[in-house]
């Protein structure tokens, strides 16, 4: 029976109650977890999980932080849904080419297929999408982990918020919502997490547990139990890396080009529709139907 801890960084994860942890298990991190002031679940990791938004910066940070002996992690996923409403089809389809040794989480998550179809439905239709947590929960069971113990997973309570400062430099420049103390993306709820938890629960039959005494969470899964876990709770050194490292002009042009975004397109694209003329000629061309739904609209009333 596999055993996995599941850790977001919602505030509750500094306040793990270890001598619940499990005897044996593995790690899963996301995100933003090596912001953390200490180990609060060790430098070992299974499983780090990053969005496609920010990974090839999130990859390359994971270079350096494997490079500084920070933590040791063993695999890099990136929590794709195969969507390109979402997400980039070149990003998608040359993803493999760019990070030949980071795994493409869908993979494995559409071997969940009854789930897949419930998150895609979701998404397409009522404008709901999981959080990282619960998605790292969903790859856990698809590579065969039945007992799954939760930490820093916190449903958003009192406006959300994080187990550590993610007002870094970096970080803000790739997602400038970082400086909103309550940032929520829109799709994300908790009722569609708790939701989303028990449909995992009794179409996979696993078990989930949580770790932290004090995470709203409580409400939905079972409490663990007290295994008297001897762990070690280690503080970071000095000047650890604690935020995103962002890679060279030369690198990002690059990924452009892969991508298929070249910077000349962008450029482009963006002057034409600063240009005053394009503007005149968008605003002519539009004035017609403009007019048409103005009367129409005056009719109805």
């Amino acid at each position: 029976m596999k055993t996995v801890i599941i850790a977001g960084n919602a505030p509750s994860l500094k306040n793990i109650d270890y001598a619940k942890l499990p005897k044996e298990y593995d790690v899963f991190r996301c995100n933003q977890f090596y912001f953390e002031e200490k180990y609060y679940l060790g430098k070992n990791i299974k499983a780090a999980f990053f969005n496609p938004f920010v990974f090839f910066e999130q990859y390359y940070t994971c270079y350096h932080l494997k490079q500084r002996q920070e933590y040791n992690i063993e695999n890099i996923f990136c929590t794709l849904f195969n969507l390109i409403n979402i997400e980039n089809e070149h990003f998608i389809n040359n993803f493999y080419s760019c990070f030949p040794d980071a795994i493409n989480a869908y993979d494995y998550f559409k071997k969940l297929k009854n789930f897949d179809a419930f998150c895609k439905f979701n998404e397409l239709y009522l404008n709901n999408r999981i959080t990282q947590g619960i998605y790292m929960c969903a790859i856990a069971i698809a590579l065969g982990y039945s007992e799954i113990y939760l930490a820093g997973i916190d449903l958003y309570a009192n406006g959300g918020g994080y187990a550590f400062n993610t007002k870094k430099d970096n970080l803000l420049k790739l997602a400038p919502s970082f400086n909103d103390e309550n940032s929520l993306y829109l799709s994300h709820n908790a009722n569609f997490d708790i939701l989303a938890l028990e449909f995992l629960k009794k179409e996979y039959n696993v078990n989930f547990y949580s770790i932290c005494n004090d995470s709203p969470i409580n409400d939905f899964v079972i409490k663990a139990s007290v295994n008297n876990n001897s762990f070690n709770l280690e503080n970071k050194k000095e000047a650890y890396i604690n935020d995103i490292i962002s890679p060279s002009k030369e690198a990002y042009d690059n990924f452009y080009v892969i991508l298929k975004k070249n910077k000349e397109e962008v450029v482009s694209n963006i002057k034409l529709k600063d240009n005053i003329y394009y503007k005149i000629f968008n605003d002519f061309f539009r004035l017609p139907s403009d007019i048409k739904h103005y009367i129409k609209s005056k009719k109805i009333k």
